[in-house]
C-alpha cells in the first residue's frame, strides 16, 4: 500500500509530494491533466515572491520560504528563474502613507525585514515610477520565480526520490467505513494510508461528495503580458490604492496581475479575459509606471484559483479519516509553497504541526453564515 497519494499537480501538490518523498514516504502524485498545465492557478500565476502584507498566521511560513528560495534552484537542480529584486508597495496619497506605516509596523513585529522608503531612495529602487508615488514599503529579499518551472522541478525531484507521477488520469477518493481507503485511477483502485487533495479550483463541488460542507469558490483571474522592453524595473510593484501587481520578467516583458476577474468559460473551472478588465488593468499599471503607455499588449490569459472566505488555505485533515486538504490559497500560495510542502509532510508523517494549526479546515464551522453565503454568491464586477 502506498503511504500517501497526492491529487493535484500544481506547485502545492508537487511540493508536498517532494517533501514526503524526501522524508522517506512512498508517494504517488496524480493529476488529470499534467503538471502545472492550463488553466490551473500555478500555470496562470505571475510568480510573485512576496513576504510583506500577509496574514499573521502566514508569517512563519513566508519567512521560512523566503530563506529557501535563494537556494531552491540548487536543491531541485533546476532553473526556476528566481530573481530577488525586492517587492515595493507604493502609496500615492498621505492617507495611503498611513496604511504603509501600519503594514511596516505589523510586518516588523512579525519578523519581516521591511522598510519605509521615500524620496531619492524610492526613485533609486524604481526610477520609472509615476511622480505621484510618494513612498513605498520595501522588502529587499522578495522577488519573482517561474511557477510552472517550479512545480515541474518539484515533481522531477520527487520522482528522483522514488515518487510515482501519473498524469492524464483523474483520481477519485475511495471511502469505506468512514475512512479514505485510497483512490480510483483509470478504473483501478490504488490503496493509500492518506490521500491529499491539492486540487485547487477543482475542489469546489467535489468536497461535498466527501461529506464536507466547507465554503470554497473558484474565480478566473486574468494576467497581461507586454511586448519586450529594455530592463528597467527590478522590484515587483503593488499599490495601496490600486488593484495591481506589476513586474518585469527576465525576458523584458512586463507582467500585470492583480485581482482582476476573468469570465467563466465552459462547464468546469475555466475562464477567459474580460476586455473591459484588460483595459482597466493596463491603464492602472500605466498610471504607476508611465512607460507602459508606450508599449503594446502581447498576451492576456486567465487561470482559475480556489478562494476561501478568510483568504487563508485549508490545510489539514478533514472529513473521512485519512483525507487531508491542501487547497484554497486565495491568490497567494506560490511564495509559501516550499514551506507548505515541508510542514504538510511533517503533519502527515510525524503528527500535528503547530504552524499549520491556524489553517485547519474545521475553522470554517465558526464562520458567520450570512457572511459565508455572501462570499459564495458574490458575482463578477465589470
Amino acid at each position: 500500500m502506498t503511504d500517501v497519494v497526492v491529487v493535484g499537480g500544481g506547485v502545492t501538490g508537487t511540493s508536498i509530494a517532494y517533501h514526503l518523498a524526501r522524508d522517506g514516504a512512498s508517494v504517488v502524485l496524480v493529476d488529470k491533466a499534467g503538471i502545472a498545465e492550463a488553466p490551473a492557478a500555478t500555470w496562470a500565476s505571475a510568480g510573485g515572491l512576496r513576504s510583506q502584507g500577509r496574514h499573521a498566521p502566514d508569517r512563519p511560513l513566508t519567512l521560512e520560504a523566503a530563506a529557501r528560495w535563494p537556494t531552491l534552484p540548487d536543491e531541485l537542480d533546476a532553473d526556476l528563474e528566481v530573481r530577488l529584486g525586492g517587492h515595493l508597495h507604493v502609496a500615492e496619497t498621505d492617507r495611503e502613507i498611513a496604511a504603509l506605516e501600519e503594514r511596516v509596523a505589523a510586518d516588523r513585529a512579525g519578523g519581516i525585514a521591511i522598510e519605509l522608503v521615500s524620496g531619492d531612495a524610492l526613485r533609486q529602487l524604481a526610477p520609472g515610477l509615476t511622480p505621484r508615488a510618494l513612498a513605498g514599503a520595501y522588502t529587499a529579499g522578495d522577488g519573482q520565480a517561474h511557477p510552472a518551472r517550479t512545480a515541474r522541478a518539484f515533481a522531477r525531484a520527487a520522482r528522483r526520490l522514488g515518487a510515482t507521477i501519473r498524469t492524464g488520469s483523474a483520481a477519485t477518493p475511495v471511502v469505506a467505513a468512514d475512512r479514505v481507503q485510497g483512490v480510483e485511477v483509470d478504473g483501478t483502485r490504488l490503496p493509500a494510508g492518506t490521500v491529499v487533495l491539492a486540487t485547487g479550483a477543482w475542489s469546489v463541488g467535489g468536497l461535498a461528495a466527501l461529506g464536507l460542507a466547507l465554503p470554497l469558490r473558484w474565480r478566473g483571474l486574468q494576467m497581461l503580458l507586454s511586448e519586450v522592453a529594455a530592463p528597467a524595473l527590478a522590484p515587483t510593484v503593488t499599490a495601496v490604492g490600486r488593484n495591481l501587481s506589476l513586474k518585469q520578467s527576465p525576458t523584458g516583458q512586463y507582467m500585470i496581475g492583480g485581482r482582476w476577474f476573468g469570465r467563466p468559460a465552459g462547464e468546469g473551472p475555466a475562464a477567459v479575459p474580460i476586455d473591459a478588465h484588460v483595459a482597466r488593468q493596463w491603464s492602472s499599471a500605466a498610471a504607476i509606471l508611465p512607460a507602459l503607455a508606450g508599449l503594446r499588449l502581447a498576451q492576456s490569459w486567465a487561470g482559475v484559483e480556489a478562494q476561501t472566505p478568510d483568504a487563508m488555505p485549508y490545510l489539514g485533515p478533514a472529513g473521512p479519516s485519512g483525507l487531508y486538504l491542501a487547497l484554497g490559497f486565495s491568490n497567494h500560495g506560490f511564495q509559501i509553497s516550499p514551506a507548505v510542502g515541508l510542514h504538510v509532510a511533517r503533519d502527515i508523517l510525524a503528527g500535528p504541526d503547530p504552524l499549520l494549526a491556524p489553517f485547519a479546515p474545521d475553522r470554517a464551522a465558526g464562520a458567520d453564515p450570512a457572511a459565508t453565503r455572501a462570499f459564495l454568491d458574490e458575482g463578477i464586477l465589470l
